[in-house]
């Protein structure tokens, strides 16, 4: 009887033992499961910020690119309504439009955080899905597509519209020091110019096109982001 009372007695206390151990190993791996929540949480909150301080630079970038490419389109318009009765303050006018035309414009998106999320498989810690999604079409197609829209721009005024205006530059004074500067009304009023301007008009608008969609979704992630942030 004794020996079953010292059997039970063992049994009981290596049952302990080993509630104890089960119990320890329970809270160091509840301990480590919130430890890793609280890393990952605090690497999503800095993402997050970085993400959102890439969006702010890129909608900079984006605002001045949308303004420039309005410019173009609008000169075009404006050197179409070109005719001779136009005043001086007018001519001006147009070589503004010219100068617009004229000008050179690639987006440079600033997609650091992006790249390092997508290489380092970092975007595990995202609990919002939807964000993931619109942050993968923004970068990897939104932008794409700017640029794809840009670069034919970029190809109408490099390959068409500047060489014909240099071919069309002329020297107002010879004799002492050049100005050199476009004979403006002459140049509008030429039908090969006028139709370079109008393939360069259409690649204008394509580009725009590309820049307000990516605009828009700039403008739903910045709206989640902000949201995951306050939570």
């Amino acid at each position: 009887m004794a020996s079953k009372k010292n059997l039970f007695s063992k049994l009981g206390r290596y049952f302990i033992e080993i509630l104890i151990i089960i119990i320890g190993i329970s809270i160091s791996f509840a301990l480590t499961d919130w430890g890793q929540e609280q890393t990952a949480q605090a690497d999503y909150q800095s993402y997050l910020k970085k993400l959102q301080q890439d969006i702010r630079i890129d909608s900079v970038q984006m605002t001045n690119d949308i303004r420039s490419y309005n410019a173009k389109v609008r000169g075009v318009d404006l050197i179409f309504k070109y005719h001779d009765g136009f005043s001086r303050d007018s001519i001006a006018l147009l070589g503004q439009a010219q100068n617009a035309l004229s000008n050179y414009v690639e987006f440079l998106p600033n997609d650091n955080t992006f790249q390092i999320l997508s290489s380092t498989g970092d975007f595990k810690v995202f609990t919002n899905d939807s964000l993931v999604s619109e942050l993968f079409q923004l970068y990897r197609f939104d932008y794409a597509f700017i640029a794809m829209m840009s670069q034919e721009a970029n190809v109408e005024r490099t390959q068409h519209l500047k060489p014909y205006l240099i071919q069309n530059i002329y020297f107002e004074d010879k004799i002492t020091f050049p100005l050199v500067r476009t004979d403006i009304p002459k140049v509008v009023q030429d039908r090969t110019f006028r139709n370079i301007c109008l393939d360069y008009q259409e690649s204008g608008y394509n580009a725009l096109n590309a820049y307000r969609r990516a605009f828009e979704r700039l403008i739903r992630i910045s709206e989640i982001i902000q949201g995951e942030l306050e939570e």
